[in-house]
């Protein structure tokens, strides 16, 4: 079982798949930036951002939908946390969720493979 707990705006998120949290931190370099006359790399860091990328267990549609409700505002809160340590907490936003429907599962269709990345502001 996954120990990630990931909340979205407030609100906890389905418990991703094991293995299913990958977090990223990439450089962002200033606007003079490129390679000189030379072919000398230039330029200067001005911050590093946080990217999230989640996947998820098979999942009611219903907690498929909880989880699209949460990241299609323009901006807001994540925290993930895993074990009892914060692993990050800030402002974010995020690409389009994605998922299969499958047909049934105990009587219902289910979501299969649902990710979404989750990106700094």
């Amino acid at each position: 079982m996954a120990n990630e707990v990931l909340t979205i705006g407030g609100v906890t998120m389905p418990t991703p798949a094991l293995g299913g949290v990958t977090v990223g931190r990439e450089p962002i370099w200033s606007a003079n930036t490129g390679r000189s006359a030379s072919g000398k790399m230039v330029g200067t860091i001005v911050a590093v951002k946080t990217t999230i990328k989640v996947k998820w267990p098979p999942l009611t549609l219903a907690e498929a939908q909880k989880i699209e409700n949460a990241v299609k505002g323009d901006f807001f809160t994540v925290v993930l946390k895993k074990d009892s340590s914060t692993v990050f907490s800030g402002t974010m936003y995020a690409g389009a969720p994605t998922y299969t429907i499958y047909s049934v599962v105990s009587g219902l269709p289910y979501a299969e493979g649902m990710a979404v990345d989750l990106i700094e502001r």
